[in-house]
C-alpha cells in the first residue's frame, strides 16, 4: 500500500494540480501562436478528455495501482513530462495553421496528443485522492489550493521566462518533486523518471530547435522559410496576451498584399517600412523608420491611418492610442501636428520591444516630448482619468483571441462593449472624435456589430439621429474599414473634404456618410 504520510501526500497533490493548471494556459498560449486563434475551448476540453480517460483507467486498475502508488506516482509523472513536450514540440513543428481547422483529419491527429499529458497528471491526483488511508478532504484542499497557483502564476512566469522555458520548468518541477516526496522502489521506474529528466534537460539545452515554429502557408510569417524573400524573424518574445514577432522586411507592395489601405501609393514611403510587428503570427503592424523630421513620414497621409486627421476640425490635436504596436497610429498623429499622444499598450513585450530591445530603431518617436507611453489597459486608462480627447484611436486592437472559438469570452480586452462606447463618448472633446479600425469580413460582421454598439451608445447619451454622427470608408476589397464616430454630427464640409481625400485613393472609398447618394447603400448605412 502506499507509503506517503498525508503531509507528503498533500504536498504532492498541490504540486500535481499546480503543475497541470500551469500547463494546461502554457498549451492554450501555444495553440493560440500556431491557429491563428485562441481555441480556448479546444484546449479545455482536451483537459477534460484526458481527466476522463484517468478516471476510466483509475476505475479498472485501482487496485494494483495502490498497492504500487510510489512508482505508479512516478511513472505518471515522467509520462506527463515526456508527453507533453513531446507532444508540444510536434505541434510547433507540424505543417499547422488556420486552414488545418477546416480539415477534421488534419488538426485532430495534432490535437488529440494534448489529452496524453493530462490523462497522467489526472491518473496521479485520482490516485491520491483514492487512498484510504489518506485523508481526502484536506488532500482535495491541497489540490484545489494548487490549481488556483498554478492558474495565478503562470501569467508572469510567461512574461519573465516565455512558453517554452515555463513549460520545461513545469515539467521538470512535477518530476522531481514526486520523486523526492514518492520515492519509487523499483529500479524499472526510476530509470523512466531518468529518461524524464534527461529529455527535460535536452529540451531546456536545446530549446530553440526544439520548439521551432513552422508557419504555414498562408500565414504573415510564411515568407520566412524561404530566404529569397528578404523576410527574417529577428525576435520573439512571449507575452501572456500573445506571442510578439519582430520581423526585418522588403518595401511592401500594395498590388501583392491584403491591405493595401494600410500603405498608401507612396513607394518612397514603402521603402521607409523596414519591420513587422506580429502578435501570434496573425495580427500586425508595420514599423515605419521614422528620422524625427516629418518628412520621413510624407505618404502616411494617403493610408486609411490618417481618416481621423482628415476628419477632426482641431488644428493640433490631443490625441490618445489604445494599443500602439509598431508606433504607426502614434506616428500618423504626429505627422498632422497633435501637440500630445497618448499611447496606451496593454502588451508588455510590446512596450520592451519600443524601448528597450529595437530603443534605436523607435528612439526618433518614442523620445519626442509630445508622447508618451503608458503600459496599461486602454479601457482602464481612460476610465480612471477625466481627461478629453479631440481623437481617440483605436486600430484593430485586438489580436482576434477566442473571436472564432468562445465568441469573446476569452478575448484579452472589453473595448468594443456598449459601456466601452459609453466611456468613449465621455472622453471626446466637443469636436471630438473615435476613430477605430477592424478587419472585415465578407460579407460584413466585425465593424458592423461595433457599428451598432456606437449607435446605442450615441442614443444613450441623446444623439436623436446617430447617423448624423457617424462616417465609415472601407477598403476596396471590403476587408478592412475605419468608422469614425463624433459627439457632434459631421458637417457636410466635413464630408465633403472625407469624400474628396478618399476618392483620391485607389483603395478605400466613403461607405457611409450623412447624406451619402443612395446608389452606394451598404451595410454601414443608418437610417
Amino acid at each position: 500500500m502506499s507509503r506517503l504520510s498525508p503531509r507528503r501526500a498533500s504536498l504532492l497533490a498541490f504540486t500535481i494540480a499546480c503543475v497541470t493548471l500551469f500547463s494546461q494556459v502554457l498549451a492554450h498560449r501555444i495553440v493560440a501562436a500556431k491557429l491563428l486563434n485562441n481555441f480556448a475551448f479546444l484546449i479545455i476540453s482536451l483537459t477534460m478528455l484526458g481527466f476522463a480517460l484517468s478516471g476510466v483507467l483509475l476505475t479498472r486498475w485501482l487496485v494494483p495501482f495502490l498497492s504500487r502508488a510510489p512508482d505508479v506516482l512516478n511513472m505518471c509523472a515522467a509520462s506527463f513530462a515526456i508527453s507533453l513536450l513531446g507532444c508540444a514540440a510536434a505541434f510547433y513543428a507540424a505543417d499547422a495553421g488556420a486552414q488545418t481547422l477546416v480539415d477534421f483529419g488534419r488538426w485532430l491527429p495534432l490535437a488529440l496528443p494534448f489529452a496524453v499529458p493530462f490523462t497522467f497528471s489526472g491518473l496521479a491526483l485520482g490516485l491520491l485522492l483514492s487512498m484510504p488511508e489518506l485523508p481526502t478532504r484536506r488532500v482535495y484542499a491541497f489540490d484545489l489550493a494548487g490549481s488556483a497557483v498554478g492558474a495565478c502564476v503562470v501569467i508572469p512566469a510567461i512574461g519573465a521566462w516565455g512558453v517554452e522555458a515555463s513549460l520545461i520548468g513545469g515539467a521538470a518541477l512535477l518530476v522531481i518533486v514526486t520523486l523526492v516526496l514518492a520515492p519509487p522502489p523499483r529500479g524499472l521506474v526510476r530509470a523512466a523518471v531518468g529518461t524524464a529528466l534527461a529529455v527535460i534537460a535536452l529540451g531546456a539545452a536545446f530549446r530553440g530547435r526544439v520548439f521551432d515554429m513552422y508557419y504555414s502557408e498562408g500565414s504573415m510569417l510564411a515568407a520566412a522559410r524561404d530566404p529569397r524573400s528578404g523576410v527574417v524573424i529577428e525576435h520573439v518574445e512571449w507575452d501572456p496576451v500573445a506571442r510578439i514577432e519582430v520581423s526585418r522586411i522588403p518595401p511592401p507592395d500594395p498590388a501583392a498584399m491584403s491591405y493595401p489601405s494600410h500603405i498608401g501609393t507612396n513607394r518612397a514611403f514603402h521603402a521607409r517600412i523596414r519591420r513587422l510587428i506580429t502578435q501570434n503570427n496573425w495580427a500586425f503592424t508595420y514599423a515605419i523608420d521614422y528620422d524625427g523630421r516629418r518628412e520621413s513620414l510624407q505618404g502616411i497621409e494617403e493610408t486609411i491611418y490618417a481618416s481621423a486627421y482628415e476628419a477632426t476640425a482641431a488644428p493640433e490635436p490631443r490625441v490618445v492610442v489604445i494599443g500602439v504596436g509598431g508606433g504607426f497610429d502614434i506616428l500618423a498623429a504626429l505627422y498632422f501636428g497633435a501637440r500630445e499622444v497618448t499611447g496606451v499598450e496593454i502588451n508588455a513585450a510590446t512596450v520592451r520591444i519600443l524601448t528597450d530591445t529595437y530603443r534605436d530603431y523607435f528612439r526618433p518617436w518614442t523620445s519626442d516630448p509630445r508622447v508618451r507611453l503608458v503600459r496599461g489597459e486602454g479601457r482602464h486608462y481612460l476610465a480612471t482619468r477625466p481627461d478629453r480627447y479631440d481623437v481617440i484611436q483605436l486600430s484593430g486592437v485586438d489580436s482576434y483571441a477566442g473571436t472564432a472559438a468562445a465568441a469573446h469570452v476569452f478575448s484579452e480586452s472589453y473595448l468594443y462593449t456598449a459601456e466601452a462606447f459609453d466611456l468613449y463618448l465621455s472622453r471626446l472633446a466637443d469636436e471630438g472624435l473615435l476613430a477605430m479600425m477592424r478587419l472585415e469580413f465578407v460579407p460584413p460582421r466585425e465593424m458592423l456589430r461595433a457599428l451598432a454598439t456606437a449607435v446605442g451608445a450615441l442614443r444613450r447619451a441623446g444623439v436623436a439621429h446617430p447617423s448624423a454622427h457617424i462616417v465609415t470608408l472601407t477598403e476596396t476589397s471590403g476587408r478592412f474599414t475605419s468608422m469614425l464616430v463624433k459627439r457632434q454630427p459631421f458637417a457636410l464640409d466635413e464630408v465633403r473634404r472625407l469624400a474628396g481625400w478618399a476618392g483620391r485613393s485607389p483603395f478605400f472609398v466613403v461607405s457611409a456618410a450623412p447624406g451619402l447618394d443612395a446608389a452606394r447603400h451598404n451595410a454601414y448605412q443608418i437610417s
